[in-house]
Formats: structure tokens, sequence, C-alpha cells
């Protein structure tokens, strides 16, 4: 806006160069303002639903390890709640149940008896030694088949617990001998000797029947 000091009167004339510059800072601050308000449009939309927010723009933090852990340990089940014996507890009791128990032996009393018989010359005959001399040595002597039937029908009714064939090998034999076949139940005899005999006298000798 400029303005001529030969049309105008002398004031004019000397207030045009301030108005001048007026009107220049009017147009400068006019220009900052628009590109301020140029530069508050371009913010940045709210990312749309097909996009991973980032971890700043995140609400909810994850959880740390040390709250997950706690929250772990505090579902897990104790032994105390469960009622189940610790690994290392249950671990002895499996041992224990499957260790074969040892043998407690003949009762002191069955000890004492089989001391007191059976050495020849020295000791009494043991009880069953005795009732075989008296009910099946004399039947077999003497070619006694209904006698010696009788007597190993007696027998098979002593096998002692853990004697197991005891009892079918004396009814073969009284078998044998009802039938009138003294081979076969002299046999019978022998098979029950050649299972038993060292075993009994080893263990049982001195039991009464």
């Amino acid at each position: 806006m400029l303005v001529s000091c030969d049309s105008r009167d002398r004031l004019l004339c000397k207030l045009s160069p301030m108005l001048d510059r007026a009107h220049r800072m009017f147009t400068v601050l006019a220009l900052v303002g628009l590109s301020a308000s140029a530069a508050g449009c371009t913010k940045s939309e709210a990312p749309t639903s097909g996009t991973t927010p980032s971890a700043s723009t995140t609400s909810t933090p994850p959880p740390t390890a040390s709250v997950t852990a706690s929250a772990t340990a505090s579902a897990a089940p104790t032994a105390a709640d469960t009622g189940t014996p610790p690994a290392a507890d249950a671990a002895v009791a499996a041992t224990a149940s499957a260790a074969p128990k040892a043998s407690a032996g003949p009762s002191p009393d069955l000890a004492a008896a089989n001391a007191a018989c059976g050495t020849k010359g020295v000791t009494p005959d043991c009880p069953l030694q005795a009732w075989m001399k008296a009910n099946t040595n004399p039947p077999i002597a003497a070619n006694d088949l209904p006698a010696l039937a009788i007597a190993l029908d007696k027998t098979a009714t002593m096998g002692p617990p853990g004697y197991g064939n005891w009892a079918s090998i004396a009814k073969d034999g009284a078998k044998a001998a009802k039938a009138g076949d003294m081979t076969a139940a002299k046999a019978s005899c022998r098979t029950c000797h050649d299972q038993y005999k060292k075993k009994y006298k080893e263990e049982l000798r001195g039991r009464k029947i």
C-alpha cells in the first residue's frame, strides 16, 4: 500500500510507511497462524481394527514372570492337601514293599525239637520218622497192600505248608496199593522222599504230627 506524497497531504504521507509496515506484520502473523493450523490437522489417526497396537499404546501390561509363577504355585496342590506322600517317601515305601521278606526261621520250640531228635544212636527218632517206621515199613515188608493203602491215605494229610506235591504223591501211592500194585505204591514213597526228605529233615524234623 504505497501513497504518493504529491497527491496526499503531508500527514498522510508520513503515516504511509508505518501503515505499510503494519500491513506486512499482519500478513506474517496470518501466515504463522495458518501454518500452526495446518500442523494441527496433520495429527495421525487412531489405528484401524486390523492394525496391531504398539506396546506404548497398550492399556494393560502383560503379566510379569513373577506374577505367573506365583499364580502357578498357588494353584498347584500340595502334598498335604492331596494326602499323597512326597516323592521321596513314596519311593522308600515302594522299595520297602518290594523287598523280599527274610524268613523268620523255625520257632525256638521247633528249633529245640529239631535238635533233640533224628541223630542216629544219639537222640530218639523224630515224630514223622517214628510214624513211618511203625505204619508204612511193616506193610511194605509184609506185602500188605490194604494196610499200606491206609497208611498212605493218612500220610497225605500230614503234609506241611509249602510242600505242594506231598498230598498228591501220597494219594497216588494209596490208589496204587488199593489196585494191588506194590511197585507203583513203593515208587510213590520214593518220589516223595526225593522231593521232600532232605528239606523236611533240615527244617521240620522235630514237628509234631
